[in-house]
């Protein structure tokens, strides 16, 4: 029997979701504390039936370091790690979490994520760049609003393309989706790709010009996908310019696609093989944004929770992230089953996902190796080591050595590429799919060692951290250094720690002087691997 969807469905289906197994399940709404207990029995079955020895929970310095880095984008402040450290109250973390997600920080670091995830082009491509402001706004309105995720969703799918045109790196429109569009060019084959890998973790990429090699996929299903963004067909080519290519319109009523090599007219329809059940009133992209978002969609809800899950442990339960297929099996499918279900119970809400996740003993393992059995990152038995994303590197040295950047008054929606921010962003950008699989380049690391920003941050004259630490008066130099590890590593010296610094610094280090001492302990901490990795 053929499915038919309208465009309305996903309003007046039932609270449901399609298990590995293709069942339906209604789900009553745990809280994230039962949520994640129930993450953590299975992963201990887990456990116990491949004889793996999880590692131990973390230290509350390890803690309060991983969850900055993780929700506020960058480490905590000395003061900010000091009071964790100092609480005695036995949900300390969960309350930390839950100040981190009423703060700006939370916001600025999850808009920046998702909008590295929807347009990753923006970044690599010069003539898209000037899109970036104007859709990281948007996205910054939803994310402060904790909007649901299926909301913007179907915001995205059904932007009114061409409310907006960049001219000389300045948004027009403040707040606007459209550069999901811009950046594949408003070519339909582009944006059936974006769109199933971004919502729905399908990659369709090798099923444009003939059926996928490795997967289900067919090169019918693919274009019938593309059908749905058929209206941005116009005949001849839009010039090269984002601002030109905005300003194309969109044939309504367009639901069909002539396929490039075969001259094949095929229709729209949905990758479960459903066909649409159109009405005078919907457009195309309503339809697909509608059964895309629908809680009967078999992609949707997990993709966007492997999505959050590979961000907070840097593997996905399915990896890579947006690689769903019967060829590429979850690691931990009732992990993913059941997140997916509560994420559809409590109405697509991140928040949710983040409490949830940062509630587990998965999450709270500590990065050391303390058994063999702990080697395999997918079964996911302690903290995985993980790159910094660009972001938060620079915000990370910029929290520890005392840097800001001044607000732009004149127009806080300028792309700005010659700042220390822009730069080191730029030159830590990666193509890695994993945080695990990150690489120092050697001019990364050189930029980290002789750079003129680096060089300035650790100076006695410029560093306000190193500044305020050298002459504050009531400060021993063990206390010094003590305030500086605080600083870079957000936490205590050890014993060898303490001693192999204080009696360098004691000792003026090589010129004599105690305070360019304390200078060069600040650099190598900086330099450290310890500073440079989540873990």
């Amino acid at each position: 029997m053929t499915l038919r969807v309208t465009s309305l469905s996903y309003l007046l289906l039932p609270l449901m979701i399609v298990s590995c197994a293709g069942q339906l399940h209604a789900q009553e709404p745990l809280s994230a504390q039962e949520t994640a207990a129930r993450i953590d029995r299975i992963f201990e079955k887990a456990w116990q039936e491949n004889e793996i020895t999880p590692a131990p929970l973390t230290e509350d310095h390890e803690f309060v370091r991983r969850v900055y880095l993780d929700l506020a984008g960058r480490i905590p402040s000395v003061s900010e790690t000091r009071q964790f450290l100092s609480d005695s109250a036995p949900d300390k973390r969960r309350l930390l979490v839950e100040r981190l997600l009423d703060s700006p920080a939370y916001v600025r670091h999850l808009t920046t994520s998702l909008r590295n995830a929807l347009i990753p082009q923006a970044e690599s491509q010069a003539q898209f760049r000037g899109l970036i402001p104007g859709f990281e706004a948007w996205l910054w309105q939803h994310v402060s609003e904790e909007s649901p995720w299926d909301e913007i969703v179907r915001e995205i799918i059904t932007a009114p393309v061409g409310s907006q045109q960049p001219v000389e790196g300045v948004i027009a429109s403040p707040t606007s989706p459209d550069a999901f569009f811009a950046v594949r060019e408003l070519k339909p084959e582009s944006l059936a790709t974006g769109t199933s890998r971004a919502f729905l973790g399908v990659r369709l990429d090798c099923a444009q010009c003939h059926d996928h090699p490795f997967d289900k996929w067919r090169q019918q299903q693919f274009w019938s996908l593309a059908a749905f963004y058929s209206g941005f067909q116009s005949g001849a080519e839009a010039p090269g310019s984002p601002a030109a290519m905005m300003q194309r319109q969109e044939r309504q009523g367009q639901r069909s696609i002539t396929i490039p090599e075969t001259g094949e007219v095929v229709d729209a329809e949905f990758l479960t093989g459903s066909v649409p059940e159109w009405t005078n009133d919907a457009s195309s992209r309503e339809v697909l944004a509608g059964w895309i978002t629908d809680p009967e969609n078999p992609w949707f809800a997990r993709m966007a929770v492997n999505r959050m899950w590979g961000q907070f442990f840097g593997l996905g339960i399915v990896h890579p992230i947006d690689d769903f297929s019967e060829n590429n099996p979850p690691s931990h499918p009732e992990v993913l089953d059941l997140l997916a279900e509560q994420f559809v119970a409590h109405d697509c809400n991140l928040e949710f996902l983040v409490k949830t996740l940062t509630a587990t003993r998965v999450y709270q393992t500590t990065s050391r190796q303390t058994h063999a059995s702990q080697e395999d990152p997918t079964q996911f038995a302690r903290a995985a080591l993980r790159g910094l994303t660009p972001e938060q590197f620079f915000d990370s040295l910029a929290e520890a050595v005392g840097f800001y950047q001044p607000y732009r008054s004149d127009n806080p929606f300028v792309v700005a590429t010659d700042t220390p921010r822009a730069r080191f962003v730029d030159l830590f950008r990666d193509e890695a799919d994993s945080p695990l699989q990150k690489e120092t380049t050697i001019l990364q690391a050189l930029a980290m060692m002789n750079s003129d920003f680096v060089g300035t941050a650790t100076s006695l004259e410029n560093s306000q951290t190193l500044r305020a630490v050298a002459e504050f008066p009531l400060m021993s130099d063990e206390e010094r250094i003590e305030t500086l590890f605080l600083a870079t590593l957000s936490r205590l010296p050890t014993s060898a720690e303490r001693q192999q610094f204080g009696s360098y610094v004691s000792e003026g280090g090589t010129t004599a002087d105690s305070a360019h001492a304390m200078a060069d302990v600040f650099w190598a901490l900086l330099n450290s691997s310890e500073f440079l990795l989540n873990h």
